[in-house]
């Protein structure tokens, strides 16, 4: 059940074989690794920001490619190298929608909503405006970011989420994370949780750790 204490046994015991696989996976991650991969490589900005941007440009295109054809206008082409901003292909789209007859753009709006939702969600997520699925940029002191994607760790593990009764949590989605009984109480379908009230004390174990 949800938000209950942790059972004698959440987490497995690793095997010395898995141990042996892990072990086997992070020295092959770290020989290959170059500045184009995923690790301790800093990069120059904030990779999430460029996806949002990335990702944003990709939904307006695709609305202005589905619109144009529909409205038998010409079709804006689509955004080069190096094009970031996506506000042409918005303003289009939004025209396009605009000239749409009465009848037939009730059609064009229920199918318009859910992509304008998804470009709104993944903007607002970027710029923490949002609860849940937002990510804490907080590697777990305790799981060290272990994630099936990266078996050597540094992933950013939690994220804010809105549980069942409403309430607003932390919750680590590590690999095998397991924090000792004086550090969490809560845990959530076997994952540790920490609920919005108990943020103050988590704030100040993470302070050492950085």
């Amino acid at each position: 059940m949800p938000l209950t204490t942790k059972p004698l046994k959440q987490t497995r015991t690793i095997s010395g074989e898995e141990i042996d696989l892990r072990d086997a996976a992070e020295h092959i991650e770290r020989y290959f690794r170059n500045n184009l991969a995923w690790g301790e490589s800093l990069a120059p900005v904030d990779v999430d920001i460029l996806q949002t941007i990335l990702d944003v440009l990709v939904y307006a295109d695709d609305l202005a490619a589905e619109l144009g054809p529909e409205m038998l206008c010409p079709i804006l082409a689509a955004p080069g190298p190096g094009q970031l901003d996506a506000r042409p292909w918005l303003r289009y789209a939004l025209a396009r929608l605009l000239e749409l007859p009465a009848g037939v753009a009730d059609g064009w709006s229920e199918w318009v909503w859910p992509r304008v939702e998804r470009i709104y969600k993944r903007t607002a997520g970027a710029l923490a405006e949002i609860y849940h699925g937002q990510t804490v940029k907080v590697v777990c002191p305790w799981c060290d970011g272990r994630t099936e994607d990266q078996p050597v760790g540094g992933a950013h593990t939690w994220q804010v989420e809105v549980l069942p009764n409403n309430q607003v949590a932390i919750v680590c989605h590590g690999t095998n994370c397991n924090p000792p009984p004086e550090h969490v109480t809560t845990w959530l379908w076997g994952k540790p949780c920490w609920p919005i009230t108990a943020w103050e004390k988590l704030a100040q174990r993470l302070q050492p750790a950085s």
